[in-house]
C-alpha cells in the first residue's frame, strides 16, 4: 500500500513528534510504502534516521510559496531568495492564501503522476486567522488516490471551525480524523452529515522509546528545590506561558523554593524572555530552547506544568505520565483521558489564579507529588498499540 503524507513544516512539536512516532512505526511494516510531501528546505535531523524506510519530497518550488521569511533567508541560495521575495510581493497584492492555491491548482502537477492509495492531509487550516498551509488543497486537487484523509489537530473552536467550513472544506475527503474523543463528538455535532467519515486517531507515542530516551543523562544538577519542567511551543496565545511567568513571581514573592525549565521555541520566545525579566523571576525560570530529546528534563523533574489556553489532546501529558513525571494542567476536555485527579496529578481550572492554586498546593502538601509519582509507577500508561490499531482500521475504511 502507497501512502503519502502532507504535512507543511517539520518541525519539532506536537504534530510532528506525533507524526514522527507514527511513520517510525509504519516504517517497519513491509506491506506499506511511505511518502512525505512537506515544505521546508532542511529536514530536522530527527527525520533523518527515517529517510532509509521512507521517502522524502521537499521540492524548492513548494518551498518559494510555504516557508518564513528568516527560514528563507537562512536556508536559501541568493537567486533563490529573490525569487522568494518576488513571490513574498506578488502575495501582498494577491493574498498569500489565494496566490497558494492558484499555485497549486494550476500549476503544481509533479505529484499528479503518481497513484497512491491513501494520502494524509497531516496538517489543518486554521481559518479562525485565515492560514492557510496547503496541505489540504495539495491532497484534494493535485494527488491521486484512492482514498483521501484529513487530520485536524486541535480544538475545532479554537481554530475558527464553523459548520459552513467544514461542509465546504471536507466534502472531497473520505475520512477527517480528530485526535480526541471530544474533538470528534464537537466534529459531528457540527456536521452529523459526515459522522460516518468521522474517526478518532489518538497520537501516536512509543512508550519504550520514551523511556528508553528518558533514562539518559540527569540534565539538573545541585537543585535542591522543586523542579518544574514545561515543554510547548512558545507561541503564547495558545500555551500561555505568561501564566507561568505571574506565577512563578507570586511563588518566589513568598519564599517557595522551585526552579523551573521551560523548553521549546517559539514565536513568543524574546517577548517573554524580556517579560521574565521585568518581573525579575530570572532566577527560577529558565528558558532552554529547544532540545532534540526533552525527554530526561520531564523524567528527573518533579512536576510537568502545561498552562495552555486550549489543547485538543496534549500529548506531552502522556509522555510525562509514561516517565512518572506527576502533571498540573489547566483544564481542557481530552485532558480527563489521561489525568486522573488526584492521583497522578491534577487538573485546574483554565485560569491563572487556579493553577496558582495548583502550584501552591504542592508546597503545602510536601508528600503529594511523590504520591502521584507512585501512582503513575503503578498505572502505567500504555496507548501505542491503541493508537495504531485506530491507524489502521482507517486505512481499512
Amino acid at each position: 500500500m502507497k501512502i503519502l503524507f502532507v504535512n507543511p513544516h517539520l518541525k519539532m512539536g506536537g504534530i510532528a513528534n506525533s507524526l514522527y512516532n507514527l511513520t517510525t512505526e509504519l516504517s517497519k511494516n513491509s506491506r506499506l510504502e511511505v511518502s512525505f510531501l512537506c515544505f521546508n528546505p532542511f529536514l530536522h535531523k530527527k527525520f533523518k534516521d527515517l529517510s532509509s524506510n521512507i521517502t522524502i519530497h521537499s521540492p524548492l518550488v513548494l518551498q518559494y510559496f510555504f516557508i518564513d521569511f528568516q527560514e528563507a533567508k537562512k536556508s536559501l541560495k541568493p537567486h533563490q531568495f529573490i525569487v522568494y521575495l518576488l513571490i513574498k510581493f506578488l502575495s501582498k497584492f494577491i493574498g498569500r492564501n489565494t496566490i497558494r492555491r492558484i499555485f497549486i491548482k494550476n500549476f503544481y502537477k509533479e505529484f499528479s503522476k503518481t497513484n497512491y492509495d491513501v494520502a494524509i492531509s497531516f496538517s489543518n487550516d486554521i481559518p479562525k486567522s485565515n492560514t492557510n498551509f496547503g496541505c489540504n488543497d495539495i491532497v484534494e486537487y493535485v494527488i491521486k488516490a484512492k482514498k483521501k484523509i484529513a487530520w485536524i489537530h486541535n480544538d475545532l473552536e479554537e481554530l475558527g471551525f464553523t459548520r459552513d467550513y467544514i461542509l465546504s472544506r471536507y466534502q472531497d475527503f473520505d475520512a477527517i480524523v480528530n485526535v480526541s474523543n471530544y474533538c470528534k463528538d464537537v466534529f459531528e455535532e457540527l456536521t452529523p452529515e459526515f459522522k460516518l467519515k468521522s474517526h478518532l486517531v489518538h497520537n501516536f507515542i512509543n512508550e519504550d522509546e520514551i523511556i528508553k530516551k528518558g533514562n539518559l543523562e540527569n540534565p539538573y544538577t545541585e537543585v535542591s528545590a522543586i523542579i518544574f519542567i514545561t515543554v510547548a511551543r512558545i507561541d503564547n496565545h495558545q500555551k500561555r506561558i505568561d501564566r507561568i511567568l505571574k506565577n512563578a513571581k507570586k511563588l518566589a514573592d513568598k519564599g517557595y523554593l522551585f526552579q523551573w525549565y521551560i523548553l521549546g521555541d517559539g514565536p513568543d520566545l524574546k517577548k517573554l524572555k524580556e517579560e521574565a525579566s521585568r518581573l525579575q523571576v530570572n532566577q527560577y525560570v529558565h528558558f532552554l530552547g529547544f532540545k532534540e530529546n526533552p525527554y530526561p528534563y520531564i523524567k528527573n523533574a518533579d512536576c510537568f506544568v502545561l498552562s495552555s489556553a486550549f489543547e485538543a489532546q496534549g500529548m506531552v501529558l502522556s509522555e510525562s505520565l509514561i516517565l512518572d513525571t506527576p502533571v498540573i494542567t489547566t483544564d481542557f476536555p481530552a485532558a480527563k483521558e489521561f489525568v486522573k485527579q488526584q492521583n497522578n496529578g491534577i487538573i485546574t481550572e483554565n485560569a491563572t489564579k487556579s493553577l496558582y492554586s495548583a502550584l501552591e498546593h504542592v508546597f503545602i502538601n510536601d508528600k503529594l507529588l511523590t504520591e502521584f509519582k507512585e501512582n503513575c509507577q503503578q498505572n502505567k500508561i500504555k496507548q501505542s498499540g491503541k493508537a495504531l490499531n485506530e491507524f489502521y482500521n482507517l486505512l481499512e475504511y
